[in-house]
């Protein structure tokens, strides 16, 4: 056994812990490699709350190590096919395949028997710790090193890959695009102002949707600055809603989890509308639907879909548009990232700062 500095929680009952957390030492691995950073995101939050009860302790643990948002280098790897040689940085694939068929042809994230395990949030441990064992396969190299400071957000990029996957799909059973076979004119919401719902609006705003944030509150100054560099806007639904019905809504995208809020924007979808469910709440209080609800879904063929996480090809496309984001947007991705802290500072994961877009975990500050 040898002991390794991590950040650990009782899942799912929750709390957070920095210190010493034994592990055993493995007989033989393909890869040892170093933390860099982890990203802190609200799953992380929400299991140190304890208000995830899907997360579960690895199998013969009483704690599991956090994280599953990680930049790493390479320490010591065996050749492979992949070409990812020491010194490398990667970054690592979250969730790890089951038995179904859709697990067996590497799109995890359409599991079909719920058995596979996410590194850091049910049944295996995660990245939250200066160094961990691996192998190739689930390793995703940084091609490009001009965008290591960023690169940590490949991993919630790609669940927004992912869902614009299913969405482009999804908006072919009508004619969605406008009279010139463009999205322009057409609006899509993000409800919420966090990392994720900034990633979800620079890529409707990409599509070339008149794309929209919003939240229940002002933002403050940080986020305000994001809104315009990104060119998109953003209104406090509690005093501007008219602002963002008006017109109608195309595409909802809720990082939320609060279905209240998220019905009360459903109503407001045109013909054909489409709402990309993405944000977990399990703590979230229960919301009134009535018959006319579901009439309206039906009558305007409205569509929800819930997405999560994303398969290997997500994650290079996801280090690929960081790339061009970069290129074309300057240093926009790197002003996602607003505070970077010691991995003793487990008191964020309670704490989270007004102004925060993305809190990173710098393991060079250890």
């Amino acid at each position: 056994m040898s002991k390794v500095k991590a950040i650990t929680t009782d899942a799912p009952t929750g709390g957070a812990v920095y210190g010493d957390f034994e592990l055993p030492d493995p007989e033989h691995y393909s890869a040892k490699l170093k933390t860099i950073y982890n990203g802190i995101c609200g799953t992380d939050r929400g299991m140190v709350a304890g208000a995830l009860p899907f997360a579960y302790n690895p199998e013969g643990y009483k704690r599991l190590v956090l994280g599953h948002e990680a930049l790493a280098q390479v320490v010591e790897i065996e050749k492979n096919e992949f070409g990812i040689r020491s010194g490398d940085y990667v970054v690592p694939i979250v969730r790890r395949p089951g038995k179904c068929v859709n697990c067996r042809i590497g799109r995890m994230d359409n599991c079909t028997d719920g058995d596979k395990h996410e590194a850091g949030i049910t049944g295996m441990h995660g990245f939250m710790r200066e160094y961990f064992y691996d192998t190739p396969e689930n390793l995703v190299k940084v091609q490009d090193n001009s965008i290591l400071d960023v690169a940590v957000l490949a991993e919630p990029l790609k669940n927004v890959e992912k869902a614009f996957e299913v969405f482009n799909k999804i908006s072919e059973r009508s004619i969605f695009l406008n009279d010139f076979g463009t999205y322009e004119d057409k609006k899509a919401v993000i409800i919420g102002t966090g990392s994720e719902a900034f990633l979800y609006s620079f890529f409707a705003r990409d599509y070339g949707f008149d794309t929209i944030l919003t939240n229940r509150h002002p933002i403050p100054d940080q986020k305000t600055v994001m809104v315009d560099k990104s060119g998109v806007e953003f209104y406090d639904y509690t005093k501007d809603m008219d602002k963002i019905l008006e017109g109608g809504i195309d595409l909802l995208i809720d990082t939320s989890g609060h279905p209240g809020t998220i019905f009360q924007f459903i109503r407001k979808l045109n013909h054909n509308g489409i709402t990309i469910l993405f944000g977990t709440n399990g703590k979230a209080p229960a919301t009134d639907v009535d018959g006319a609800d579901i009439d309206y879904l039906i009558e305007n063929n409205i569509t929800l879909m819930g997405s999560v996480d994303g398969a290997r090809e997500h994650y290079f496309k996801a280090l690929e548009h960081l790339r061009n984001w970069r290129h074309n947007y300057g240093d926009i991705m790197k002003d996602l990232i607003t505070k970077k802290i010691p991995p003793s500072d487990v008191e964020i994961f309670s704490n989270k700062p007004g102004d925060e877009i993305k809190t990173i975990i710098d393991w060079s500050k250890a």
